[in-house]
């Protein structure tokens, strides 16, 4: 069942680095999408799972300590925002196409309808936004 909410949402928690893998975090960013039952479309869902999963690796890569995810519901738009203890990025993203590491937020910056990272008291946020698609109507989708 599909749920109209009038008012933002907002959810929380805090995850170790040592004990939390990211299926796990991620589980409970989708399990808390689920519980809004918001009208997100099956592509915004799996948009919202790759993108969490970028983000919370990020996170257990370069964080000593644990690290927190909030999820939030603007009524237009879904934040995902995880906050962790290394120091914020510097100007570059990308390590280029053949770079161990360093593509995952070239793909949060390609698939999310924004994003961005701000320093906090004890590290970095990474955050992201993804929008509901409008819904497609028959005539643009390929015949069966």
């Amino acid at each position: 069942m599909v749920h109209t909410h009038r008012e933002p949402l907002c959810r929380g928690f805090t995850l170790s680095t040592g004990d939390e893998t990211v299926p796990t975090a991620r589980r409970l960013v989708l399990s808390t999408v689920g519980d809004w039952g918001l009208p997100l479309p099956d592509e915004t869902l799996d948009d919202l799972a790759l993108l969490s999963g970028e983000v919370i690796a990020n996170a257990l890569q370069h964080a000593t300590g644990p690290y927190s995810v909030v999820v939030s519901w603007t009524r237009a738009r879904l934040r995902v925002e995880v906050a962790d203890t290394a120091r914020p990025f510097r100007t570059s993203h990308g390590g280029g196409p053949y770079a161990e590491s360093g593509r995952g937020l070239l793909l949060v910056a390609a698939l999310a309808a924004d994003w961005g990272s701000t320093p906090t008291a004890t590290g970095k946020a990474v955050w992201f936004e993804v929008a509901p698609h409008a819904p497609t109507s028959h005539l643009d989708r390929p015949a069966s």
